[in-house]
């Protein structure tokens, strides 16, 4: 059994995010733009974007925390919904973490791996998984370290340039809460919501 699941609290200077915290995420998203195929992230995102983004995912009913540190935001995270098969795939969650560059290495992307653990066992998902860029040893490291296991390899399916990279899915099998233990969340996905997002 993994050691996070089943766990109630949130790891310290874990929370859910605010509108104050755009500009820092949107900061913070945009340094992956830079670091080449280690992330998807190909170009960088205006505020406006990511407030678009940020928006979708809390009106489809998913969790988005940021990583405080004396009052700065240094990481966030957020878990939505499984990219293919949005209705059959509805309690598979996909978690994206961002950690600030000076704070990589630093125990950081697993804290807030553990806080993703926490939180979609919250939500109701049953499954969590992470898509990971074969050559990213900080992120293979952060999905192991919440638990997460490979269950997928796509040799050569991203593309950065004229450069080719392999895709892992690191996957984790969730204990959800009962609906009778689960806690009323502000933006609880609706089941015509995730009819909606299917057709």
């Amino acid at each position: 059994m993994n050691r996070i699941a089943g766990r109630k609290h949130l790891p310290r200077g874990i929370r859910r995010y605010t509108e104050a915290d755009l500009e820092a995420m949107t900061e913070i998203f945009n340094e992956t733009a830079a670091t080449g195929a280690n992330s998807p992230v190909v170009r960088p995102l205006s505020v406006k974007e990511m407030t678009f983004f940020i928006d979708f995912y809390v009106k489809e009913g998913d969790p988005v925390y940021v990583l405080e540190r004396a009052g700065e935001v240094i990481g966030w995270m957020t878990v939505n919904r499984f990219c293919w098969g949005a209705q059959a795939c509805r309690l598979t969650g996909e978690v994206s973490i961002y950690v600030r560059h000076d704070y990589i290495g630093k125990g950081m992307g697993i804290r807030l791996g553990q806080a993703s653990v926490i939180l979609a066992e919250r939500y109701g998902f049953e499954t969590l998984v992470a898509w990971v860029i074969d050559k990213n040893e900080a992120s293979k490291h952060m999905a192991s370290g919440f638990g997460g296991e490979l269950w997928g390899h796509m040799p050569k399916i991203a593309r950065f340039g004229e450069v080719r990279c392999d895709v892992k899915l690191y996957g984790l099998p969730l204990t959800p809460r009962a609906p009778e233990a689960m806690e009323k969340m502000p933006y609880q996905q609706s089941e015509a919501s995730a009819q909606a997002a299917y057709v």
